[in-house]
């Protein structure tokens, strides 16, 4: 098991507490009216460091410049509700609470499949974390010709990590296909909601978003010592 990192795991989850409302709404509008224009107005309530949109009205946004490259990545539409505000409210925690380490945080709503979009725009993640409902368990991806990964990979180590830490118990750990992860690069899944189900806003839980949104906010530095330890 990756060694944990030392987190003030009472002062995110008191931190994510205090925007339940926030996120809570954010979900309910997206859920209504998907678009590139709610994201875009929800993200610049936080200081990213970049902000980009392309013509396809897919939103980047940036945090940190390290030597790890993360992608959070979040489906589009309605099916990605969850899972987009999930990762714009980690992005707030992680600035709100100095959660910085050695990486570059990409926040992707809603991210495109294909990577040659990404590499045109200098962006080349080493790993993704797919934000889709799991129903809260992690999802071990593929990884290229190589397969899914293994629970000995250091990215599905850096999510059993943050989820221990975070929750205090184990987290149950499956492999499923992939119909959004980026060609060749490795990624694993996580989030609100239930696998498959229906994307109803009183079908995903509050408790789910927020623990969806810690989650988020802690993985990039659990990523960041797990692979400074393999």
């Amino acid at each position: 098991m990756t060694p944990v990192r030392v987190l003030d795991t009472q002062r995110l989850s008191t931190v994510a507490h205090e925007y339940e409302r926030d996120i809570l709404q954010f979900y309910r509008d997206l859920l209504a009216a998907p678009g590139e224009q709610r994201i875009r107005h929800e993200v610049e309530k936080a200081p990213y460091e970049e902000i980009r949109l392309d013509a396809a009205g897919n939103v980047f946004t940036r945090i940190g410049s390290g030597s790890h490259k993360i992608m959070l990545h979040a489906q589009g539409g309605a099916a990605g509700a969850a899972g987009a505000a999930g990762i714009v409210y980690a992005g707030r925690l992680i600035h709100e609470l100095g959660m910085y380490d050695d990486f570059t945080l990409w926040l992707t709503t809603p991210a495109p499949t294909d990577v040659r979009v990404l590499e045109e725009g200098g962006i080349r993640p080493d790993a993704v974390l797919l934000a889709q409902p799991t129903n809260l368990c992690i999802q071990m991806r593929e990884a290229a010709a190589e397969g899914f990964l293994s629970e000995s990979h250091p990215l599905v180590q850096a999510a059993i990590a943050t989820y221990e830490t975070l929750f205090e118990l184990p987290p149950i750990v499956t492999q499923s296909p992939s119909h959004a992860a980026l060609v060749g690069i490795p990624a694993v899944a996580f989030g609100a909601g239930e696998d498959g189900g229906t994307p109803q806003a009183e079908l995903v839980a509050l408790r789910h978003l927020l623990k969806a949104a810690q989650f988020y906010a802690a993985f990039p530095i659990m990523y960041v010592d797990a692979m400074n330890h393999q």
